[in-house]
């Protein structure tokens, strides 16, 4: 009887992904910049990646897991691209011209930091907006947004989108204070989706962060000179756990 090994050659298909995508992202940044998608992140993991450190293998669950977000993620990337050649030539929708973005590319030399972000909006009269799509499971949308939320979140995706938005300021020219911030959470298990607006003091942070992460890992020579529980060395304490790095750090 035929049998069709599904899973395997899904498992394979990712692996094959995830080794192109690798490929592609060093090539673009061969060990020069910090990523901005990691931003908030413990000091030491970035001196692993920037110095060409080859962490532990992704299982293959987390692969299915990740592949599912990129997936969704790609899909709101096209409807916007559908949007804007809907738009096209029509000037009664928005008050001033408008240009829309997806996978926005950012460079910030100054922070040592590259990324992109998903979706950037500019129109004519200077004034941006930033919006970093996330795909979250039941439990973390309930820690969010129900009743008990958690007394104390992470503030990585604030400092990941806060990055994005310096990023937008230097290369559209335009003032902070004219670019605003969206968080948009999207629930795997039933597809409900949730804007959060998030204050622009966060690009402040953000530059703090790259700035102190700049200023350490520069007097940084080899591992042993950043040891674990050293300053950001992890910046929050469930960081291990999920580190590829984690079994090389000491």
């Amino acid at each position: 009887m035929l049998k069709l090994e599904l899973l395997d050659i899904y498992n394979q298909y990712l692996s094959e992904i995830e080794s192109d995508n690798k490929s592609k992202y060093q090539e673009k940044n061969p060990g020069e910049y910090y990523r901005a998608s990691s931003a908030g992140h413990c000091f030491k993991k970035h001196w692993y990646a920037i110095n060409g450190y080859e962490g532990k293998e992704m299982d293959e669950k987390s692969k299915r897991l990740l592949r599912l977000g990129t997936i969704v993620h790609e899909d709101i990337e096209k409807a916007i691209n559908w949007y804007s050649s809907q738009l096209s030539g029509d000037s009664s929708a928005f008050e001033y011209d408008v240009n829309f973005h997806t996978e926005y590319e950012i460079l910030i030399k100054e922070l040592n930091v590259m990324g992109s972000s998903d979706i950037v909006v500019v129109d004519s009269e200077k004034k941006a907006c930033v919006l970093d799509i996330k795909t979250t499971h039941s439990y973390k949308w309930k820690m969010m947004f129900g009743r008990n939320r958690e007394p104390k979140p992470s503030s990585m995706y604030e400092l990941q989108l806060g990055t994005y938005a310096l990023g937008v300021c230097h290369q559209e020219n335009i003032k902070p204070e004219d670019i605003s911030m969206y968080l948009v959470y999207y629930k795997k298990d039933d597809s409900l989706m949730r804007p959060v607006e998030v204050n622009n003091v966060w690009m402040d942070n953000a530059a703090e962060y790259w700035l102190t992460l700049k200023e350490v890992l520069d007097m940084v020579k080899e591992e042993a000179d950043l040891p674990r529980d050293t300053l950001n060395v992890p910046v929050e304490q469930w960081e291990c756990r999920y580190c590829q790095f984690e079994p090389i750090c000491n």
